[in-house]
């Protein structure tokens, strides 16, 4: 049965069967041979092309590899001289906000001022007299 799929590898399966099978029968069929010609050669050029987009493929892996060992040593290089330079400025110093870090801020809300205690009311007692 034929497969009737149109994914790039499905259809150059297909050529290369049909070449395949038709070169035997070339003799009975001269008319087809400038056709054969022509098919063989775009089966060897899709075979160029498919090697190619392989290399270039394994050539991007490599790539985005190598792109994320940079980014991994760069941050690990811009974490140590940002505590470096929290250690030189301090961990609060709006300095730090110059070169891309941000300094530590207190958590919380803002403690309110504290109120003086307030003494108890005095009572005088009356002496009831009897």
């Amino acid at each position: 049965m034929a497969s009737n799929g149109k994914a790039t590898t499905e259809v150059h399966g297909r050529w290369k069967v049909m070449a395949v099978n038709l070169q035997p029968q070339l003799e009975k069929l001269p008319q087809l041979a400038g056709r054969y010609a022509e098919l063989v050669k775009l089966t060897a050029d899709a075979d160029v092309l498919e090697t190619r987009q392989a290399q270039l493929t394994a050539d991007l892996q490599e790539v985005n590899h190598q792109r994320r060992d940079l980014l991994k040593t760069g941050e690990d290089l811009r974490n140590r001289i940002g505590a470096a330079l929290k250690a030189e400025h301090g961990f609060t110093s709006e300095r730090l906000l110059e070169f891309g870090l941000k300094p530590r801020r207190t958590r919380g809300r803002a403690k309110k001022a504290t109120a003086q205690p307030t003494t108890a009311p005095t009572t005088t007692t009356t002496s009831i007299a009897k």
